[in-house]
């Protein structure tokens, strides 16, 4: 499949060859450094910033320093969703601020909103969301589709889709004005993914939902399709570990545990250590339902052992339940019986998480209309 060539990568492009000045040819290269991280060509990304590093050595400038910030915390976060990519995008947000680079500063923000929601931290991501949607201009489109896309995953996260949909419109609105294909991907990434883990939770939870796993599945392979025809190489092992879940919540065992098998390793190098106990735990489900007992158990155990880990409650609720089915399979009634009683604990405790962040996101943003956002 060829690869389509990205309009904001065409752009940046035509304004580095038409600019003269030594600072503003750097903060475009940045620039095109921050989005070449997103679409996961981090070595070219690592080229670009290491070079413009060696440039302003003897001579720093506070806005390529503040942009060299941010190009790093997303080459950081797009490589292993590490940690030290939010202090990176911290430096950025405060270099910009102290040198009145108010569209850089916007941006920080929304970015620094998205990892807030990785790290749980809702208030401080409402925050840096009103942040970024009132100091970006109405035609900043990288600030506001990534801060809009923030809102919508918060919503949809809290078990609200009908309000999440106006804020992931607004996000795609303002990413095709951008030609910001690298974002559209990642919009498609988020709703599929919680649509999933919606499927999942209410086939262990509630009332099967064949066609809604296979909706699931059928986005998913639109974002694969996609991501090949922008030349995506982000975090690839997201998607087939989204589809070997989903998979094996459809009951084809084979298919999701090639996956599991193909795929694992890969996830854990990519940063998704906290989803560990659900990929463990569906993989022991399918090797027990193609009857290897041993290495389920093998599975299953090891399962239990990463829940002592960081991990969300809807992921612990849905690896319990799951691990639950694996020991009453092997025999174990009691630590299935207990397993099922921590899963709807932690499944409770994710309802009122589910909540509290809507309430939070309805009040921190009463004066933002998504429509305009």
């Amino acid at each position: 499949m060829a690869v389509m060539r990205s309009r904001l990568l065409t752009r940046l492009d035509t304004a580095i060859a038409k600019a003269r000045n030594p600072v503003e040819v750097a903060c475009l290269k940045a620039e095109r450094a921050c989005f070449l991280a997103r679409q996961g060509h981090l070595a070219q990304a690592r080229v670009l910033v290491d070079a413009l590093h060696t440039q302003f050595a003897w001579r720093p400038h506070a806005a390529v320093s503040a942009w060299l910030s941010l190009a790093e915390g997303l080459n950081d976060y797009y490589s292993h969703l590490s940690t030290s990519a939010r202090d990176r995008v911290m430096r950025a947000h405060a270099l910009s601020g102290a040198a009145h680079l108010a569209p850089l500063r916007a941006l920080s923000a929304a970015w620094l909103a998205h990892m807030d929601v990785a790290n749980h931290d809702m208030g401080r991501m409402v925050q840096h969301v009103h942040e970024a949607l009132a100091g970006a201009a109405p035609d900043h489109h990288s600030a506001r589709s990534r801060a809009c896309l923030v809102v919508a995953y918060a919503y949809h996260f809290a078990g609200d889709e009908s309000r999440a949909l106006p804020w992931y419109a607004r996000s795609h609105f303002h990413a095709t004005a951008d030609g910001d294909e690298a974002h559209l991907s990642a919009l498609m990434h988020n709703q599929a993914s919680l649509r999933g883990n919606q499927a999942r939770l209410t086939a262990m939870f509630g009332e099967p939902s064949p066609e809604a796993t296979r909706q699931a599945l059928l986005s998913s392979e639109s974002i694969t399709r996609f991501d090949a025809g922008i030349g995506t190489a982000a975090l690839v092992s997201l998607v087939p570990m989204m589809q070997a879940q989903l998979l094996t919540h459809d009951q084809r065992w084979p298919q999701a545990l090639a996956l599991f098998e193909l795929h694992f390793d890969a996830a854990m190098a990519e940063g998704l250590e906290r989803m560990k106990p659900c990929f463990l735990a569906d993989r022991a489900w399918c090797r027990l339902q193609l009857g290897d007992a041993r290495l389920a158990a093998a599975d299953a155990q090891a399962a239990e052992a990463s829940l002592r880990q960081p991990c969300d409650l809807d992921d612990r609720a849905l690896a319990q339940a799951r691990l639950a089915q694996v020991m009453e399979r092997l025999g174990q009634a009691r630590e299935a019986a207990l397993l099922r009683e921590r899963a709807r604990s932690d499944l409770q405790a994710h309802r009122g998480e589910q909540e509290r962040l809507v309430a939070l996101l309805d009040e921190g943003l009463k004066d933002i209309d998504p429509a305009t956002a």
